[in-house]
């Protein structure tokens, strides 16, 4: 029964380990998102969920178990015929029918149910998957710092050779020399430190594909932003999301339960079929029964009142939910478009004039023309610049996985893991059918 379900998981490990996977040493983003689908227990219970949702719709749409009735009447009579010589037996079969459209009603409310279960877990699954691209990106931007940490200290202990240059020649003060030495402790605190976020962000990558350790690297061209959606386009999308989809189906399904409230005030006939016996003379009959509710003390009138409610309800809550995930996606949009020109700033014009100056502080340095204080500005600058153009990063690619969320980027990925469930019970039929 279980063999289907551990084969796909198994040839994505296969894959995912495979020697040639090993000798790159590195992890795609597809790669990632295949593991969580098939490994991060949350998308399983979601699955679940929506299996669950649909063993609820078989059973509404079952009828009626008909009742078999034994009936003795008359036995252990007192007076001219004691015992069971006067004694009936009846033998029969009853079956209620449902009638005002009862079942109908039912498998409507729990095709509605069923199908919110489904949304509500693509929404949890797309939420997941927008965690781990964010988180992708994360280890690829902390590789990056890691580098430039490398870097700043090749850096610091080149300024720090130059001024112990000058030093030795008498051509500057000692204090000079302490001073980079502090810079060089500066840049090796930051590289221990960039080394320490790095681990953080592979543990939560691994975490969310539910892995003991990621070992690989991150493969992600930083320097090639991608574009941000039109406003417009954002807005338009946002009717198809799951979120809002699920709204949707919350008011249909009260107003299908106030149809089937009303059908279930209808009473139910139950008609009865058997055979009586009779022990005086060995005689038999049949035996017909017809049994109706007089609705006079309960007609349903509560739970009528009660899917009025909730439909007001689930009105109210669409309202609500269609503002928070507008005013949501507007706030996503902005972070996103002010994060990119920042970077794109970054990448164009502020790092390349703190290289720069760095160089031309350094040659001028190296000349005599500039002091070490100029030196050692450019230097701070330049790490400086850096670090920022690294967070405007953080925060674009944050807010690119919350807008491609939003914009039903992966909803087909998402929608595959339901496709892996199907197929996986498809499989647990046939092997019980062998």
């Amino acid at each position: 029964m279980y063999k289907g379900r551990l084969i796909l998981p198994v040839l994505m490990i296969m894959v995912f380990f495979s020697p040639q996977a090993q000798a790159k040493n590195t992890l795609k983003l597809e790669q990632a998102f295949m593991l969580v689908l098939s490994q991060n227990p949350q998308v399983r219970s979601h699955q679940s969920r929506y299996m669950a949702a649909e063993g609820n719709r078989l059973q509404q749409s079952l009828r009626p178990n008909p009742e078999a009735f034994f009936e003795v009447e008359d036995f252990a009579v007192q007076g001219p015929r004691d015992g069971f010589e006067a004694t009936q037996y009846t033998l029969g079969i009853g079956q209620q029918f449902e009638i005002a459209g009862k079942r109908s009603k039912r498998e409507k409310v729990a095709d509605l149910e069923k199908e919110h279960a489904r949304q509500e877990a693509l929404a949890a699954i797309q939420a997941i998957l927008a965690q781990t691209e964010a988180a992708y990106m994360r280890v690829a931007i902390a590789q990056e710092r890691l580098n430039l940490a490398e870097k700043r200290v090749a850096l610091a202990d080149k300024t720090h050779q130059t001024v112990k240059k000058r030093v030795s020649a008498a051509k500057s003060a000692e204090i000079q020399l302490t001073k980079t030495d502090i810079e060089v402790a500066d840049a090796d605190l930051e590289k221990r430190k960039a080394e320490k976020e790095l681990l953080i962000a592979k543990m939560t990558l691994a975490n969310l594909m539910n892995v003991p350790v990621l070992e690989q690297n991150i493969t992600a061209d930083l320097s090639m932003l991608p574009g941000a959606p039109e406003r417009a386009v954002i807005v338009q999308a946002l009717e198809k999301t799951p979120m809002s989809m699920m709204s949707r189906l919350s008011v249909t399904r009260q107003e299908a339960a106030i149809d089937l409230a009303h059908a279930n005030g209808v009473p139910d006939p139950t008609i009865g079929l058997g055979v009586r016996r009779f022990a005086q003379d060995d005689a038999t009959a049949l035996l017909a029964i017809i049994s109706i509710p007089i609705p006079v003390l309960n007609r349903n009138q509560g739970r009528i009142a009660e899917a009025k409610a909730n439909l007001l309800a689930a009105q109210s809550d669409q309202d609500v939910q269609r503002l928070g995930l507008t005013k949501l996606a507007m706030e996503m949009w902005q972070i996103l478009v002010n994060a990119r020109e920042e970077a794109l700033e970054y990448q164009n014009n502020i790092l390349p004039f703190a290289q720069r100056a760095y160089t031309q502080a350094e040659d001028g340095y190296n000349r005599g023309a500039f002091s070490f204080l100029d030196l050692l500005d450019a230097q701070r600058t330049l790490y400086n610049e850096q670090d920022k153009y690294l967070k405007s990063l953080n925060t674009f690619y944050e807010a690119k996985a919350q807008v491609d969320m939003l914009t039903g980027a992966y909803a087909q990925t998402a929608a595959s893991a339901f496709d892996q469930n199907t197929n996986e019970k498809g499989q647990d039929k046939g092997q019980n059918n062998e």
